[in-house]
């Protein structure tokens, strides 16, 4: 009995124990932040893509130029190989969903809307890979795949608007307050999914370059560069009078896919063997000229980016820049929405503020502040109102989009300027304003 009881304990410390292998292995809580970053990179490649094709838009999935409907039918096999084209009738249908693709492709790259952009934005690239078959190659697939995990996955939760949006909804309450970033078991087997896709991909190119005999031989590289698609004089030129360039980065790319399989998983060689495959998919981006195929990939690498590490480039440009103080004034409800506004952007914290009202600056004077929003810098500067946000759009990543409105010589002297200095005397009256109709708002529903 007591040897059945044994058995029975070691039983379930054995099931207990693949159960945490198994959790830790695809249910780790992580950060969403890698699959942002690969969100950006692929929905970039298909955004870019598409809207490149534009002008052909009729002519490679219209059903009267190179494949027409009752053609493209004869390509597909089973009910799963759907495309929205196929039941289009008219022009402008084909027109409005090529727009609409292309406005949730942007919104995907953007992160706003997340949730039902990023449907969209699948639902179109399987579209377009099947209505015209014959032009779909691996990188359509590969993108499908990665969307696929994407839109199962938590994405819009960093690096997006949609965070910009929750972050100026709690600040707009407090500007003290923060929201920390987003952890989930989900998130990390969503991650996992991607690495998973990226080493089968690799691994499986190895083994089928292995297969041929121009691999074996070092040769692969220099009959790359003489078919017709990719045929370079001056390149095959100067590899024919440093041919030993050629066997080394035939060899060279087939054993990057392979190791690529084994070696990503470990702390120690992942940063390696992340930097030899992105210099590998370059490579063939400037040298073969596969760009949708080369940024596919490299954005399904970044997968494998740590969280300690960008955690880490955060902490290296915090204190690159420096503390910066932002002195607003507490009481005029227009600064403080645009406090909330700005902070919302501020995704490393790198701005600290004050409200001079409850707490006077050392520096600034209360007569300067009733005029002006200050910046304070560690070196002791204040910059006022325009200056002010200028210096901070430079230096905190996610403004950076602002730099042309701030550093357009032109654009930022003519109206810059006037623009800031308006707001800034008008701000009590633009207070006013909101909250009469915010007033008239709650009159209405109620």
């Amino acid at each position: 009995m007591s040897s059945a009881a044994t058995l029975v304990r070691l039983s379930r410390e054995s099931l207990s124990a693949l159960e945490r292998v198994w959790t830790q292995i695809w249910f780790r809580p992580s950060l969403t932040t890698p699959l942002e970053i690969v969100r950006i990179g692929v929905g970039s490649a298909v955004l870019f893509h598409y809207a490149m094709a534009t002008p052909y838009l009729f002519m490679f999935w219209g059903d009267t130029d190179w494949m027409p409907r009752e053609a493209a039918l004869q390509y597909l096999d089973g009910l799963w190989m759907q495309s929205v084209f196929l039941y289009f009738t008219a022009p402008w249908q084909w027109v409005a969903f090529h727009a609409l693709f292309l406005f949730c492709g942007a919104a995907f790259v953007m992160g706003w809307r997340t949730s039902w952009v990023k449907w969209v934005v699948l639902i179109g690239q399987i579209s377009y890979d099947y209505r015209n078959i014959t032009l779909s190659y691996g990188a359509q697939s590969i993108a499908a795949c990665l969307l696929f995990i994407l839109c199962l996955a938590p994405v819009g939760r960093a690096i997006s608007l949609d965070r910009v949006r929750a972050v100026r909804a709690a600040k707009r309450k407090n500007l003290e307050a923060t929201v920390p970033p987003h952890t989930s078991a989900w998130a990390g087997a969503c991650t996992r999914l991607v690495q998973v896709q990226m080493v089968v991909l690799f691994l499986y190119s190895g083994i089928e370059k292995v297969r041929g005999d121009e691999w074996w031989n070092g040769d692969a590289i220099w009959w790359a560069f003489t078919t017709n698609e990719f045929y370079n004089d001056s390149l095959l030129w100067a590899l024919a009078h440093q041919y030993w360039i050629v066997t080394l980065a035939t060899y060279g790319t087939i054993l990057i896919e392979i190791a690529y399989a084994f070696l990503i998983w470990p702390r120690r060689t992942r940063p390696y063997l992340l930097v030899a495959a992105v210099l590998l998919h370059l490579s063939f981006m400037f040298l073969l000229g596969l760009v949708y195929f080369s940024f596919i990939m490299i954005a399904g690498h970044m997968s494998f980016l740590r969280a300690e590490w960008l955690a880490r480039l955060g902490v290296w440009w915090k204190r690159k820049i420096g503390e910066m103080e932002m002195i607003y004034d507490g009481r005029c409800g227009f600064c403080v929405r645009s406090m909330a506004w700005l902070l919302a952007f501020d995704g490393l914290r790198q701005i600290s503020i004050r409200d001079f009202r409850a707490s006077p600056s050392p520096v600034v004077s209360d007569a300067q502040l009733e005029k002006a929003l200050y910046l304070v810098l560690p070196d002791g500067r204040a910059l006022p109102g325009f200056e002010a946000y200028r210096y901070v759009t430079l230096r905190v990543p996610g403004l950076w989009w602002q730099v042309p409105f701030f550093y357009v010589p032109m654009f930022s002297r003519l109206f810059g300027h006037p623009i800031y200095n308006w707001i800034a005397a008008n701000r009590g009256r633009l207070s006013n304003l909101r909250l009469r109709r915010l007033a008239a708002l709650s009159r209405t529903r109620s």
